[in-house]
């Protein structure tokens, strides 16, 4: 084996593990989204139980709206952690890549929109500490 065919080698080597690197940044990255998702989903529920306690009334299909956004961000949680568990593993290589690049678009169309970092002022954890 020559010189430049070693290096050639050791380059190719090198990009493997560099899109493995990148790879796995990616599903990183999703993962803090979704977790994020799921603790603003908590604490908007967390807002409403307490205003409960202070004898507000919520609306039931805002108890089972926030419920289901929990629900669907563990499932995600649970799925992103598989892919990025499959992806060390070295089985997933590209399919792993693949699945992590369209990771936003099944997300949104689970839960419908992407929720931002910040709940929408219709929700429960965007009113006044004092209502």
């Amino acid at each position: 084996m020559s010189l430049i065919d070693r290096f050639a080698a050791g380059l190719e080597t090198l990009g493997k593990k560099a899109n493995l690197a990148f790879d796995e940044g990616k599903l990183r990255v999703e993962l803090a989204r979704v977790r994020r998702r799921m603790d603003n989903a908590a604490r908007d529920l967390g807002y409403l139980t307490y205003r409960q306690g202070k004898g507000i009334v919520a609306p039931p299909a805002d108890v089972e709206a926030l419920t289901r956004r929990i629900a669907d961000a563990e499932a995600a949680v649970a799925r992103v952690e598989a892919e990025l568990e499959q992806l060390k593993q070295g089985s997933g290589g590209a399919a792993a890549s693949a699945a992590a690049a369209d990771g936003a678009d099944r997300m949104t169309s689970e839960g419908g929109p992407a929720p931002t970092e910040a709940a929408s002022p219709s929700s429960p954890g965007e009113a006044s500490p004092g209502s």
